[in-house]
């Protein structure tokens, strides 16, 4: 008990610290990608948060296995360089106890990844994927900042819109400009331009969005053509959204696993299906890997299997993902070898070979 306690604190330790370094890379990586989507208008500022709390059980269902295995290799890896290894195995305790000592983590690790990628990640993809669709469906007046142009383009138009400021007390925008100019039909090339000294969003009862605009001009026409048309108007209303409806269908990595499991047929289902048990697999196998390729010799440093370590991981995981991406694009008839069974296969015979590879050499030569 206490050679279990000793390898899992340390072990708790390391994991924890190496996950919080990498979600903190792949967390900012991503939140800058989504900060400039808002800076161009594609997302509302009030939601990156919440789509990066949805996205964080996907973050860390591919970051903690690759933590426990970093920590697997910097603690044995160190007990290595310590000398701790060689009193434990001159006391009895060789790999098959310090095995059994990590049987707490490596089933913690899997409860969790199971648990994020079979329930938690598909809901919170099919959130992200209602909250993009309602983005999409939101008002330019509603992602429009107070001082800045926002362009925005459908199939054959696109429409500019600036407010000067905003009157937060009354819930007005003050000197709002807006152009709107077609590509595609017979009033192609004509610009149709709105100024007014006020705007406020407006919606009717059947949940149409509309800009009323206050005490201004609409100005109609081409470009370096002379028949612009200037009309002055009291109050008018621009219609700058669509009724409410509900969102598509979210996408295969939205669809609960109990989904998955009743569309035997859909190569994109069962190849998410699929990779979802494979990052469970995952965690045991490489954590198994870990114990052998932790061995070094004191005199070649600790980090001298680190680098080779974590390449064979990001083999092992590019492989999943090549055999997911082959598997989706299979379309109804799968060939028979189109699994990802056959992968994890192959990772359990390196892991064997591994640990009675040396073994089987010496037999052999000796036969």
């Amino acid at each position: 008990m206490i050679l279990h306690r000793y390898i899992n604190r340390q072990v708790f330790v390391t994991t924890v610290l190496v996950t919080f370094i990498l979600v903190m890379v792949l967390v900012s990586g991503r939140f800058i990608k989504y900060l400039a989507e808002a800076a161009a208008g594609q997302i509302a500022a009030d939601a990156l948060f919440l789509v990066m709390a949805f996205r964080l059980p996907e973050f860390l269902q591919m970051i903690l296995p690759l933590s426990l295995y970093i920590s697997l290799l910097l603690v044995l890896g160190r007990m290595h360089m310590d000398n701790e290894m060689v009193v434990l195995q001159a006391g009895g305790q060789g790999h098959g106890r310090i095995v059994r000592s990590l049987v707490a983590p490596i089933l913690v690790a899997v409860s969790v990844v199971a648990l994020f990628s079979l329930y938690v990640t598909p809901r919170g993809d099919a959130e992200v994927n209602r909250i993009f669709e309602e983005q999409k469906g939101r008002s330019v007046l509603e992602l429009l900042t107070p001082g800045r142009f926002l362009v925005r383009g459908s199939d054959g138009s696109q429409r500019a819109t600036y407010a000067e400021s905003l009157n937060r007390e009354d819930g007005y925008l003050e000197n709002v400009f807006v152009a709107d100019a077609r590509f595609d039909d017979s009033q192609a090339g004509r610009v149709l331009t709105v100024w007014a000294h006020t705007g406020r969003l407006v919606q009717d009862e059947n949940g149409i969005n509309y800009l009323e605009l206050r005490d201004g001009y609409q100005y109609q026409g081409k470009p370096g053509d002379a028949d612009y048309q200037e009309v002055a108007f009291e109050k008018a209303r621009v219609r700058i959204g669509s009724e409410n409806t509900s969102s598509r269908p979210p996408k295969v990595r939205g669809r609960t696993t109990g989904e998955l499991l009743e569309s035997p047929n859909d190569s994109q289902a069962v190849a998410e299906l699929q990779w979802r048990w494979s990052l469970v697999l995952t965690v045991p196998i490489m954590c198994l890997a870990a114990i052998p390729l932790a061995k070094v010799n004191p005199r070649q440093g600790r980090f001298l299997r680190m680098i080779p370590a974590v390449l064979g991981y990001m083999l092992y995981v590019g492989l999943l993902l090549t055999m997911r991406s082959w598997m989706a694009d299979s379309g109804g008839e799968r060939p028979w070898y189109y699994s990802m069974i056959w992968i994890h296969a192959l990772a359990a015979v390196a892991v064997f070979f591994l640990y009675y590879g040396d073994r089987l050499w010496r037999r052999g030569r000796h036969s």
